[in-house]
């Protein structure tokens, strides 16, 4: 029987996110793998985050990537400067130091010319969102008042104001990210069979910060949650 499971923020903490799927989810190929995006920036290792998604894909795990908003940064700071200056505020130093790229000598989209054109195309490629039957998933949020949501790409990847959209998902569950929570607080979400919106988002990076420094991860049918405190 396939199982569903939903990643939280991870945010370059690859030692974490393989804990949690080798030693928590442990997932087989037939099992359903989304990831909520921001897979980048920040932790230590945004590279082997992305080399171990890639890896993953290749050993025929099924794993539906999605878009987040430092991603969506990483994409558009190639070609604007306002871009570029807007993603190294928000630590995309870190990702291009990983990819051995010295920010400092080259502080402008060219420096984006050094990563391989391989991670540039799983970069294109990430889902805005991704829906089913029961569950809809993005990175931020759904517009809550827009009669056409899925054209709001700034509430998608950014927003922060969860707002159930009856008109649209039409009780379908909206599972997201971006916005760091207490793992107690998703708990609280999770277990009350009444919640239409789940906040996975655990601030797995956020190791020193109170009641944040979670990985975390649900399986849908079973609403069984798993977390990996950050193991960086």
């Amino acid at each position: 029987m396939q199982k569903r499971f939903v990643i939280g923020d991870i945010h370059g903490c690859v030692r974490t996110f393989r804990i949690l799927l080798e030693e928590k989810i442990q997932p087989t190929k037939n099992d359903l793998i989304y990831l909520l995006g921001d897979y980048i920036d920040r932790g230590p290792n945004s590279k082997s985050v992305v080399d171990y998604i890639m890896e993953l894909k290749q050993n025929s795990f099924q794993v539906i990537s999605l878009m987040g908003n430092h991603e969506y940064m990483l994409n558009h700071a190639q070609t604007s400067v306002s871009f570029f200056n807007l993603w190294m505020i928000n630590s995309g130093h870190t990702t291009l130091r990983d990819f051995g790229i010295l920010v400092e000598s080259y502080y402008s989209p060219r420096s984006m010319l050094q990563i391989p054109e391989k991670y540039l195309e799983f970069f294109r490629n990430l889902s805005i969102y991704e829906q089913t039957e029961d569950y809809f998933f993005c990175h931020g949020c759904l517009n809550g008042e827009s009669v056409h949501p899925l054209e709001d790409i700034e509430s998608l990847i950014w927003g922060r104001k969860a707002v159930y959209n009856e008109g649209f998902l039409q009780g379908r569950v909206l599972v997201h990210g971006h916005t760091p929570v207490s793992y107690s607080d998703i708990q609280i979400t999770v277990n009350d069979s009444n919640s239409k919106i789940i906040n996975l988002d655990g601030g797995c990076v956020y190791k020193n910060t109170k009641s944040l420094g979670n990985l975390v991860a649900l399986e849908l049918d079973s609403r069984e949650l798993y977390c990996v405190k950050n193991s960086e």
